[in-house]
């Protein structure tokens, strides 16, 4: 995955300098954006129809997740948990999927599953601080995704021309702007 998707963010520890070093590619615009929602259980579901309905407008079939760094997608602190339904529910989606729990991987998802999947994603984004440096990323490498744990969500352009088609498809779904300083506004 490291090699097909080049412009993936990564970090690592550097023991010697005691510090950690990341990668993140040049980007042409940064956006914020969220939606509106009384409840988790609304976010989630408005979050992976919004999304989706954003890649189908710009015609792009399958996204890659990968963390920046190397993690299990099924950690320690989620797979234990059983307080949670939605969490509990998330874990076994995964492992319904056939993810282990030393699976470190990337996972590329087609369209067809990605509201599914987005529902159980954000749930793990937010229930678990350790689940929170998953990306997402389109073949083209053009537009680089990412879920915070409150239910924003950040896309990066790469290009011109990704901005372009992201500006004109992210108007036709219901994200609106943070507001966030140093983002683009769309």
């Amino acid at each position: 995955c490291l090699n097909k998707f080049s412009t993936s963010p990564l970090r690592d520890y550097n023991k010697k300098k005691d510090e950690e070093v990341y990668h993140y590619p040049n980007i042409h615009s940064l956006y914020w954006l969220k939606l509106q929602a009384d409840t988790t259980i609304q976010l989630k579901k408005k979050i992976a129809l919004e999304i989706v309905s954003l890649y189908m407008e710009l015609e792009i079939d399958k996204l890659t997740f990968l963390c920046d760094f190397n993690s299990t997608w099924i950690t320690k602190n989620s797979k234990n948990r059983n307080d949670y339904k939605q969490l509990t529910n998330a874990v076994k989606y995964l492992r319904d999927n056939k993810v282990s729990l030393k699976f470190n991987g990337s996972i590329t998802v087609d369209i067809a599953y990605l509201r599914e999947f987005f529902e159980h994603f954000y749930i793990l984004t937010s229930c678990d601080a350790s689940f929170s440096y998953y990306h997402f990323i389109n073949d083209n490498e053009d537009l680089i995704g990412y879920i915070h744990y409150d239910g924003e969500v950040r896309f990066d352009t790469l290009n011109q021309q990704a901005d372009e088609r992201f500006i004109r498809a992210i108007k036709k779904t219901n994200f609106e702007d943070t507001g966030r300083e140093k983002a683009t506004r769309i």
